[in-house]
């Protein structure tokens, strides 16, 4: 099922940047009120969800390696290789970040040390490409809107 979720996501970031892609390279959008926006968030958007996307795959790295189990297992490598080893075997688990993407080595007094498993570009690009898809998208909108009504009143 999990398998089934990321081949469909996969597909929407990679339809939302071609379509995006495509109108904003079409010189026909760029006439017409709204599209040219439209097809900037459509654009923003898809690369948006690919940088999240981006940031949970090494996230899902990071996991792997830590519930590979076996001989040299504790602590999980994630924290051994990114702790000093007096850190390191304080590590008594780990934790995943779903938003932002992040990988946290929780240590016996009860705190979290965050591991840099994601590049540290990942939450700030996504952040931005978002507030660029959704302000692109919601103006875009707006301005059709208003086209149709002025459309309509003739």
């Amino acid at each position: 099922m999990i398998l089934l979720l990321a081949l469909v996501g996969l597909l929407a970031i990679v339809v939302m940047i071609l379509r995006g892609a495509v109108d904003v390279a079409t010189p026909e959008t760029w006439k017409v009120p709204g599209a040219a926006l439209r097809a900037l968030g459509l654009l923003a958007g898809g690369l948006a969800l690919g940088t999240y996307a981006w940031g949970l795959l090494h996230v899902a790295g990071a996991w792997l390696d830590a519930a590979d189990g076996g001989t040299s297992s504790s602590p999980p490598p994630p924290c051994r290789d990114h702790l000093d080893e007096a850190r390191a075997i304080q590590v008594v688990g780990y934790d995943l970040d779903v938003v932002p993407p992040g990988f946290n080595c929780e240590l016996t007094d009860g705190t979290s040390v965050e591991i840099p498993v994601v590049p540290g570009y990942i939450t700030p690009a996504a952040m931005v490409l978002g507030a660029v898809a959704l302000v692109g998208l919601g103006v875009s909108t707006r301005l059709q809107s208003r086209t149709a009504v002025a459309g309509a009143k003739l």
